[in-house]
C-alpha cells in the first residue's frame, strides 16, 4: 500500500477500522488542518488501540488546536505511561503546562524529563537552572534564621527508568514494501510502523527524517529501539 495516496489510505480505513496505520491517516488530516476528519479518524482508530502512542499524540495535537489544552495534558499525561521516551510529547506537555500555569514543582518535574532524553535542551537547562537557582536561595535564608538543625540524610537520586522495549507481534513478510514520501515521514510514522513490525521501514523513515535535519537525539533513540526489537525477533 501507497502511504503517500490519501485515496487508497481513505478506502483501506473504511474497511478496516481495526488498522493500527490510523495514525498515519489522521497526520495526513492534521496536516492539512482538517480537524473534524483527524479527530474521527483518532476517535475510531483508538477505540480498538486505545494505547497507541502515535494515535495518542496525533489526538494531543488537535486538543491543543482546538484550544482545549487541558484534554491535550491528559492524552500527553496517558501517552506518557506507556512510552516515557517520546520527546515531542513531553515537550509539548511542558509548553501547555507553562500556559496552563501549572504548579512550578510540576514544570520543574517534566522540564527533568526532558532533559533526561535531551541533556543539551537549552529551555529545559534554562528552566531547571532558574529553579534550581531560587531553591538554593531560599534554602539558604532559611539557614540564617532558623536554628541549627542535624543534617539531613542526603537523599539518594533517582536513576531514569530505562525504557523497556515494547511488546510487538513477531514479524511478518511484506509483499508491497511502503512507499513514503519525505513529507510524510514523521516520528508518528515511525512509531506507527515500528508497533507494526515493520522494522525496515522504519529505518527507513528514520534516514529521511535525518535527511530533513530534524532531532538526531530522537532518531538515534529510534534507531537503537528499534535495533532491540530486531535482536530480539531474531531470538524468538
Amino acid at each position: 500500500m501507497n502511504l503517500n495516496n490519501q485515496i487508497e489510505l481513505e478506502l483501506y480505513f473504511a474497511d478496516h477500522f481495526d488498522t493500527i496505520l490510523f495514525p498515519v491517516l489522521a497526520d495526513m488530516y492534521l496536516g492539512q488542518n482538517d480537524l473534524k476528519r483527524a479527530r474521527k479518524v483518532c476517535d475510531i482508530g483508538l477505540k480498538h488501540h486505545k494505547n497507541d502512542i502515535a494515535g495518542l499524540f496525533v489526538l494531543a495535537q488537535i486538543e491543543r488546536l482546538e484550544g482545549n489544552l487541558k484534554e491535550a495534558e491528559k492524552v500527553l499525561e496517558r501517552l506518557l505511561i506507556y512510552d516515557r521516551g517520546h520527546l515531542a510529547a513531553v515537550e509539548m506537555l511542558c509548553e501547555i503546562q507553562t500556559v496552563l500555569g501549572r504548579a512550578q514543582n510540576r514544570l520543574l518535574k517534566s522540564w527533568k524529563h526532558v532533559l533526561l532524553l535531551d541533556p543539551n535542551h537549552k529551555t529545559a537547562n534554562d528552566f531547571v537552572s532558574k529553579v534550581a537557582g531560587k531553591d538554593d536561595s531560599g534554602s539558604q535564608k532559611k539557614q540564617t534564621k532558623a536554628p541549627a538543625s542535624p543534617e539531613p540524610k542526603p537523599q539518594s537520586q533517582e536513576e531514569p527508568v530505562k525504557n523497556k522495549p515494547p511488546t510487538i507481534n513477531p514479524v511478518t513478510e511484506v509483499k508491497d514494501p511502503l512507499q513514503v514520501s519525505s513529507r510524510l515521514a514523521t516520528f508518528t510514522l515511525v512509531s506507527v510502523l515500528k508497533n507494526q513490525g515493520l522494522f525496515t521501514q522504519a529505518l527507513d523513515v528514520l534516514d529521511a527524517l535525518e535527511e530533513k535535519g530534524e532531532n538526531l537525539e530522537s532518531i538515534s533513540l529510534e534507531r537503537d529501539t528499534i535495533q532491540t526489537l530486531i535482536d530480539r525477533s531474531k531470538k524468538d
